[in-house]
């Protein structure tokens, strides 16, 4: 019998053999977590992992903006990606794309560009690599049968290397100037409207217009000069010269089309650039 005499201590139940009397549990007392504790405790063991993960990364970070800064105001060494856009002019060029005539030259070219250059920073000196590349606005019509609709583009690929002295630094901003020693190609590509919109989805093996590239050497001057609005950017402008030296002759094409440029030319750029920043 259970201590209050009224039923065996084997059919008591489980309150009363815990000796609790009649007295019911409370409520939530014992028992499981509910779903929405379980997933807000997940949630928060989530948040506190990503936090820990990304302390390193954001302290790497930090750590490598501070090195960017000290190597800048010291005169350290350090590494620098810099691309930049902005407009190319020939202005004294005799573009001939159209025959062998001289009367058919036009005179001068603008195109627009886009260069990448990789440098290499100590102090006052910088020098390094990189590519330019140019593109005419606009396509010339090209001799031939009128039906065809021919077409003629231009595009220009410099590989040049180059070094600069830092002359000037004002606060954040500073100023060089640099010499440009490399090679140039100049590309002429012809093609007819068949070429330009196909009529069918079949794939042909080799180029769909004829070009000939016509190839020679540059050397030239820049000045220019940025601005750090930031730990490891800059932001700055630059104008540059180069003389372009080409073969007397110019090509022609299997289907009799000439060349736009030959012997020397001047080229001159002017755009914007962006750089970015890497200790030692």
């Amino acid at each position: 019998m259970s201590p209050a005499g009224r039923y065996p201590m084997s059919q008591a139940p489980a309150n009363a053999r815990a000796g609790q009397g009649g007295r019911a549990a409370p409520a939530g007392r014992g028992s499981a977590r509910s779903p929405s504790a379980r997933a807000l405790g997940a949630a928060c063991a989530a948040a506190l992992a990503a936090l820990l993960l990304s302390a390193p990364g954001r302290a790497d970070e930090s750590r490598a903006a501070r090195r960017a800064v000290a190597a800048r105001e010291r005169g350290f060494p350090y590494t620098m990606v810099e691309v930049s856009s902005g407009v190319m002019t020939l202005p004294g060029a005799d573009v001939c794309p159209v025959s062998l005539s001289p009367g058919a030259c036009e005179q001068g070219e603008t195109s627009v560009s886009l260069g990448i250059h990789n440098l290499y920073r100590w102090r006052d000196i910088g020098f390094g690599a990189g590519i330019f590349w140019a593109a005419t606005l606009t396509s010339d019509a090209a001799r031939g049968a009128r039906g065809l609709e021919r077409d003629h583009a231009r595009s220009y690929f410099m590989l040049d290397g180059l070094f600069r002295y830092y002359a000037l630094r004002i606060r954040s901003s500073e100023w060089w100037a640099g010499v440009t020693v490399g090679g140039v190609v100049v590309n002429d590509s012809w093609s007819v409207e068949a070429d330009r919109n196909p009529y069918s989805d079949t794939a042909y093996v080799g180029p769909r217009a004829a070009t000939i590239g016509t190839e020679g050497v540059a050397a030239g001057l820049a000045i220019g000069g940025d601005w750090a609005f930031a730990d490891n950017w800059s932001v700055g402008s630059h104008i540059r010269y180069s003389s372009w030296f080409l073969p007397e002759q110019r090509k022609v094409s299997p289907t009799g089309d000439l060349a736009s440029l030959s012997e020397r030319v001047d080229m001159f750029n002017i755009g914007v650039l962006i750089a970015y920043r890497l200790a030692l």
